[in-house]
């Protein structure tokens, strides 16, 4: 089956998708990009993950040489159903579509999410996969990661998962968005004294890492983390470094309220509570609170043996995202 030698991105008009399409467009490559909402900048093709014929209809028809696949539920307060409806089943549908219509590389958007709410030190490919942390989110992307990875394994497919940190940038909802307006509040952030560490990844740093993930003919087969911290004896950022970063890029102040880890917890079940028999969106999750608290640190190892490096430092983000917030 002939491929038209382009690249199809599924989530297109979100966050990170955006960003994708626009790299490879501006290398020249052709690329379609895919969503349920119509995008801001690049046409999109209306196409929900969730239902089989829709997707295996738009491979057919655009014949990619390759998928980014982005589309999925990125939010801790979400459901099961929906986010193993979205994040596996939409997975699934995508790789039988792939795999039937000669898609040459499939790269497969995770996250270190996959790996559970506190990993350890040194997390990376070798890690299990968690299915079991009781986060819809969480658990739904160890499994969509694990469908990835055996459709690989099988060789029906070539198959590269990337693995972002935690992306921030100025349309990320949980490490700008969400934040910001929790300041505006007065709100405090500060959960177990800000102790707990991050993985930031600069938006720019993880589409560097998912264009080459596109082309460079060793990636197949692997796992790639991605994040800004290379350097295993420079020291992890805390939660409190990162927002009073980004209080001071918005012109704002942090609450200097600690909230203890027990008393976080209590707040984020009752929250779940209230999210799991109503339709409200609430501030706070348990699972954010057990988050946000860990001391997980993760390799990126495997990512920079493909020549990958982040380009963009915390503080060259932070100046970056400080200019677009006063715009």
């Amino acid at each position: 089956m002939t491929s038209n030698g382009g690249t199809v991105v599924t989530g297109a008009a979100g966050f990170i998708g955006e960003l994708v399409v626009d790299r490879l467009k501006s290398l020249g490559q052709p690329v379609q990009g895919v969503d349920i909402v119509a995008g801001r900048q690049h046409p999109t093709l209306h196409v929900d993950v969730t239902d089989p014929r829709r997707v295996t209809e738009v491979i057919a028809e655009q014949k990619p040489r390759a998928i980014v696949h982005l589309a999925a539920v990125v939010d801790d307060r979400v459901g099961q159903e929906v986010c193993h409806a979205v994040n596996v089943l939409g997975t699934q549908h995508l790789l039988d579509a792939a795999a039937t219509y000669g898609v040459e590389r499939f790269v497969h958007v995770s996250s270190i999410a996959a790996l559970g709410l506190d990993p350890g030190p040194d997390a990376g490919p070798e890690s299990p996969l968690v299915f079991d942390t009781g986060a819809p989110y969480f658990d739904t992307k160890a499994a969509a990661e694990a469908l990835v990875r055996e459709t690989s394994e099988r060789g029906a497919l070539d198959c590269v998962v990337v693995r972002p940190g935690d992306v921030y940038g100025p349309r990320s909802d949980p490490w700008v968005r969400r934040p910001l307006e929790l300041m505006r509040r007065k709100s405090p952030l500060l959960i177990d004294g800000g102790r707990g560490l991050i993985a930031h990844c600069w938006q720019d740093n993880l589409v560097d890492a998912l264009v080459l993930a596109l082309e460079h003919p060793d990636a197949p087969g692997g796992i790639f983390q991605v994040h800004d911290r290379v350097d295993d004896k420079a020291s992890p950022t805390t939660y409190r470094d990162y927002f009073e970063r980004l209080a001071a890029a918005a012109g704002l102040s942090l609450s200097s309220i600690a909230v203890p880890r027990s008393l976080a917890l209590g707040i984020g079940r009752g929250f779940d509570f209230v999210t799991r028999w109503s339709s409200r969106s609430m501030p706070l999750s348990s699972h954010a609170v057990r988050y946000v608290s860990r001391r997980a640190t993760y390799t990126t190892a495997t990512t920079q043996a493909l020549g990958w490096k982040p380009q963009v430092d915390l503080d060259e983000g932070m100046r970056r995202l400080a200019e677009t917030l006063a715009g």
